[in-house]
């Protein structure tokens, strides 16, 4: 993959914070950032134009308009472009299925694996202590990463803790204003550079309510605004495997928090899911 996007990929990592944001935000969806005005782009981001200008001279670009042309015909090019080089070397076009089967199960196993190796345990303990305490907690992510704060939020309500989810932004940041120093806010972002997430985190630790992060990249500013954060470690190789394990390695974290969290109010816990299984018990026994 050759272009405007492989070298944001390459040169991302080394950026200055701002237009580290403006990257993770163009390599989330290229296609949408093409369509913006700059000044969208830099409200989008929660960075000045100026950051982007700046971006687009690192690129080897006169500008935003220039980079907005080659955004629309990197992404054009990169779908036209053959199963391997956008799907990477581990499969081939005309594998079978238990071929591939088998590399996906690998991939994921991997980011399992190395997420749950590397957390950092004694912090994992500190956030089930803060959730299985808390009046209230608050889940957050964007995209896929709501998808993973649904589920924690479905969990931890299981076991009679008091958590909300939302996407809205404008919802989360209201709540979060509202918040004291025992409740909590968890924001979920894989880069950690997703903006919403981000001020989210900054508003609720504010007002003093404990933080805490989920996210791939401990040096991202998620990471470092956040009290607590929680690392997964999933990997860019072949199959585009970072794309298509990020969501296992944040559901991995999420179990280990959600156990540890029953463990630590076990009482309380064991209580809320028999009400919750007598109650539905009906329902089963009907279908």
């Amino acid at each position: 993959m050759e272009g405007i996007i492989a070298r944001l990929h390459e040169l991302a990592p080394s950026m200055p914070a701002a237009q580290r944001t403006v990257a993770a935000r163009v390599l989330d969806d290229p296609d949408a950032v093409a369509r913006m005005t700059i000044v969208d782009l830099a409200a989008r981001c929660g960075v000045s134009t100026g950051s982007i200008t700046r971006l687009c001279r690192v690129l080897g670009l006169g500008g935003y308009a220039e980079m907005r042309i080659a955004l629309a015909s990197d992404s054009g090019r990169i779908k036209a472009e053959p199963w391997s080089s956008r799907m990477g070397a581990d499969v081939r076009e005309g594998d079978s299925l238990p071929r591939i089967a088998e590399v996906v199960s690998g991939a994921v196993r991997q980011a399992v694996s190395d997420t749950l190796g590397g957390l950092d345990l004694d912090v994992v303990e500190q956030a089930a202590l803060a959730v299985a305490g808390a009046p209230r907690v608050w889940v957050f992510g964007i995209g896929g990463s709501g998808t993973v704060a649904s589920e924690l939020q479905q969990r931890l309500h299981s076991i009679g803790s008091p958590a909300w989810v939302t996407v809205d932004t404008h919802l989360a940041l209201s709540a979060a204003a509202l918040l004291g120093p025992l409740d909590v806010v968890i924001g979920i972002s894989h880069t950690g550079r997703t903006q919403e997430t981000v001020d989210l985190i900054g508003e609720a630790s504010a007002n003093g309510a404990t933080t805490i992060a989920i996210t791939n990249d401990a040096d991202s500013p998620l990471a470092k605004r956040a009290e607590l954060a929680l690392i997964t470690a999933v990997r860019q190789s072949g199959l585009r495997t970072e794309a298509l394990c990020t969501r296992h390695g944040q559901l991995a974290v999420i179990d280990l928090l959600f156990i540890a969290t029953a463990q630590s109010a076990f009482e309380r816990a064991g209580e809320t899911m028999l009400a919750a299984r007598k109650a539905v018990a009906p329902r089963k026994d009907a279908t």
